[in-house]
């Protein structure tokens, strides 16, 4: 209670600032219930219920500044106490992933604090970072240059150590609070992203960024991220190519590399769409990317990142229906050749297949309601995999 009295007052708060600065400030948001079901193939199919709420505040001024921030409230699953889940933020659940400041000014727009960032459904999407960033935009092209902190150095690191202590002339086992071992130094990530828009059927993206590892990891090394995109007579082709310098994973690892094209269409209430890519030496795509069992960011999903198990080639087809204004549908389909490990080749094998849909019911505008299932059948030591969920979402 007190935690949420004390949220009221920050609202009062940033209205009453806004009222002297002459700042417009902006609220909205998203809220969702849902129940899950999931069988992996090991072991018994587990069903939760999740829910959560979430407002977005975006306040700004007429010179320019500005200043973006997210709260979450009683966001994990049913059941497990007050706060939901055991890593909850904060005694209530209520918290924020992200919270950061800037202000624009000509072509410049300058930021910095906890940031949302992305690159591509398919390299890096939806994460969040301690950055700093400066962004030019002139015309269809976009320069950012972008400084984040991954590890601080001088960041308290404390171990727990059990030893023994005399208390009242009695030597009893005692759990004390001792200085961790050091770091050895910061982790930096310096990167500068460009993006070009050639026309409305042309563009292009590029992310280059080098880890600067000064702690006792030493994972120094370049990441980076090439993509296009052209649209041409209803079609729209992408593609993108990736690699990661193996000893940002690991000293002595291989150089990772992956990609993909795509290929979609819009052939009136049908919209086709289909990819086809690789993953090798240890690539993985980030989980946005996929469908319902493989990626796609879901709780549906039994392989969380396209690429996990080995060296992978893939295909996948989907194909959506819009039956009405608020009823539509989405079939997919897809294919896994994975060079796979020994232990890879225990749970879903070398050649898994995906088939999966779902289907979606507008109820008004920023209310909805979605059903998604899909299985993954196996060609290795687990069973086909199965998992389905149901969600009722709103926004404002």
């Amino acid at each position: 209670m007190k935690k949420l009295i004390c949220v009221a007052a920050a609202f009062s708060m940033v209205a009453g600032i806004a009222a002297v600065a002459s700042a417009e400030v902006n609220l909205s948001g998203d809220a969702r219930t849902r129940i899950r079901y999931n069988d992996s193939g090991i072991g018994d199919g587990v069903y939760k219920w999740d829910s959560r709420v979430r407002f977005k505040l975006h306040a700004k001024t007429e010179s320019g500044a500005y200043a973006k921030a997210r709260l979450r409230f009683i966001d994990g699953t049913w059941g497990l106490g007050n706060e939901y889940s055991p890593n909850a933020k904060g005694a209530g659940n209520v918290w924020s992933d992200y919270a950061f400041a800037g202000f624009k000014k000509g072509n410049l727009d300058v930021a910095g604090g906890k940031m949302p960032i992305a690159f591509s459904p398919w390299f890096l999407d939806d994460e969040r970072a301690d950055r700093f960033r400066v962004l030019y935009k002139t015309g269809g092209t976009a320069i950012a240059l972008t400084y984040d902190m991954k590890i601080y150095e001088y960041k308290d690191i404390i171990n727990s150590v059990t030893v023994p202590m005399n208390i009242n002339g009695a030597m009893v086992d005692t759990l004390v609070q001792v200085p961790g071992n050091p770091l050895g130094g910061d982790k930096s990530v310096y990167g500068v992203t460009f993006r070009q828009k050639f026309s409305d059927t042309a563009k292009m993206g590029l992310r280059l960024v080098y880890v600067a590892d000064g702690t006792n990891a030493d994972k120094d090394g370049v990441k980076g991220s090439v993509n296009t995109e052209m649209n041409f007579a209803g079609n729209k082709i992408n593609a993108e190519l990736s690699y990661k310098d193996g000893d940002t994973v690991a000293a002595g690892a291989d150089d990772q590399i992956g990609g993909y094209v795509g290929w979609s269409a819009a052939y009136g209430a049908i919209t086709p769409d289909v990819k086809v890519g690789f993953t090798q030496d240890g690539f993985t795509a980030d989980q946005t990317f996929g469908w319902l069992m493989v990626g796609g960011d879901v709780p549906t999903s039994n392989i969380g990142r396209l690429g996990t198990g080995g060296d992978t080639i893939f295909i996948g087809a989907s194909s959506g229906y819009q039956v009405s204004e608020a009823l539509s549908f989405k079939a997919n389909l897809a294919y896994f050749d994975i060079d796979s490990s020994d232990t890879w080749e225990k749970v879903y094998g070398d050649n898994p297949i995906e088939i999966s849909g779902q289907a979606k019911y507008m109820v008004g505008k920023g209310i909805s309601l979605l059903w998604r299932m899909g299985t993954l059948l196996s060609d290795g030591g687990a069973d086909d995999a199965f998992s389905t969920y149901g969600q009722m979402a709103v926004s404002f």
